[in-house]
């Protein structure tokens, strides 16, 4: 969570929202229309670790019924005025997924943006899997969204792209160094956010968990869910072609 103390202001200028729903919209209709065809409809969505609210936003303006829950203060707070600025009618939470007790049952649960790894120790993995579980209805929906850190480690790249942009208001770029361990990786994200000519300078670390694909099929099992299937991106294309480092897994209770 101190990671995202520091970040959570500069976390939108990174993961540009018009960018993501460009791609993330076209995966979540075809998805939640496929589950409605085989369980009666999708019609209220938990997003754990919501983050700054994108998911949130994104499957409200959808129609969808959503909540949203993340153990970070700071990230709610911007998920907050995120929605009111869009004038969205969301309930946030401020709860840790492992330890959260829904006081209802939806129909699709998420966790997007590699949000599970930050867990460390397979004991809070299938915690946080199992209270996702319980907090499906029989037959819900579950889509977690992973780094593949199989092919990660495989290729091995000390640095991934940057992203950059030049606006009226000035210049931003963000560039990733990554350090790899056994039992953990580590993100180093350098920022460069320039406005009326004066750069301002911010280094963000943060570790995740580089749970193998085998693993994440494993504890998913383990927590209850079946009829597992990956994709390796948000076009669903299966995940042995794809050339992303997405995971995308979706289950059912």
């Amino acid at each position: 969570m101190d990671f995202y103390e520091g970040f959570a202001g500069r976390f939108d200028r990174l993961m540009e929202w018009k960018r993501r729903w460009h791609v993330e919209e076209p995966f979540f209709r075809a998805i939640l229309a496929k589950d409605g065809a085989l369980s009666g409809g999708v019609r209220s969505i938990l997003d754990c670790c919501c983050g700054t609210g994108f998911h949130c936003a994104m499957l409200a303006r959808m129609g969808y019924e959503v909540e949203g829950v993340d153990a970070s203060p700071h990230m709610l707070e911007v998920a907050r005025q995120n929605l009111k600025d869009r004038e969205l009618d969301v309930r946030l939470h401020q709860c840790d997924v492992k330890e959260m007790r829904p006081c209802r049952a939806f129909d699709c649960v998420l966790s997007m943006g590699n949000s599970l790894p930050h867990e460390f120790g397979d004991e809070n993995l299938l915690a946080s899997l199992r209270h996702m579980h319980e907090a499906l209805r029989d037959g819900g929906l579950c889509i977690v969204h992973i780094e593949n850190y199989d092919r990660l480690y495989a290729d091995g790249d000390r640095f991934i792209p940057t992203r950059f942009s030049r606006t009226r208001d000035g210049t931003e770029a963000f560039i990733f160094a990554i350090d790899y361990f056994k039992d953990r990786v580590v993100f180093n994200i350098l920022s460069i956010i320039e406005r009326d000519g004066l750069p301002q300078f911010n280094v963000d670390v943060v570790e995740y968990n580089p749970i193998s694909l085998a693993k994440m099929h494993a504890l998913m099992r383990e927590a209850g869910f079946k009829d597992v299937e990956v994709y390796g991106d948000f076009f669903m294309t299966p995940l042995k072609e794809s050339k992303s480092y997405d995971a995308i897994f979706v289950a059912r209770k």
